[in-house]
């Protein structure tokens, strides 16, 4: 008898998103690659196809410890807030451009998560293609 867990794996995600905790909205963004007259970055972002108003979890990483992550030097005050987010469903355009191997090769993507934006810092996907995860940092002075 063949006891395939195909049916099982494929209910995963249905099944989360029915938890009703998919409460934010997660929007990749991309630079236009444009450079002003001095070599720099424009520092405008686009909307990617395909990555906008994803539902998605976006806890910070841990509950069971205290995040340490502010940096004070004598002129300004860093700190920085971490979350891992977990979008709905497989993005792989996620994984291939936040790092700049899309076609598009600009990289360093953002995201925007229910109007606040973030840098991303890695993209994974678990090996059955079901979902995609995002480590994702804001930092305010």
């Amino acid at each position: 008898m063949n006891q395939s867990l195909l049916y099982e794996l494929n209910q995963v995600m249905p099944d989360s998103i029915e938890t009703g905790l998919f409460s934010s909205l997660f929007t990749a963004q991309a630079p236009d690659g444009a450079q002003l007259a001095g070599g720099e970055p424009s520092g405008i972002y686009g909307n990617v196809a395909g990555l906008v108003n994803i539902p998605c979890m976006a806890p910070p990483p841990s509950t069971a410890r205290v995040q340490a992550t502010e940096v004070k030097a004598l002129t300004e005050i860093t700190s920085s807030e971490l979350h891992h987010v977990l979008l709905d469903d497989w993005y792989p355009a996620l994984d291939a451009g936040w790092r700049g191997d899309d076609v598009s090769g600009t990289g360093g993507w953002r995201c925007v998560i229910d109007g606040t934006v973030y840098d991303i810092l890695g993209v994974e996907s678990d090996s059955q293609s079901q979902m995609t995860r995002v480590s994702v940092k804001l930092a305010t002075i």
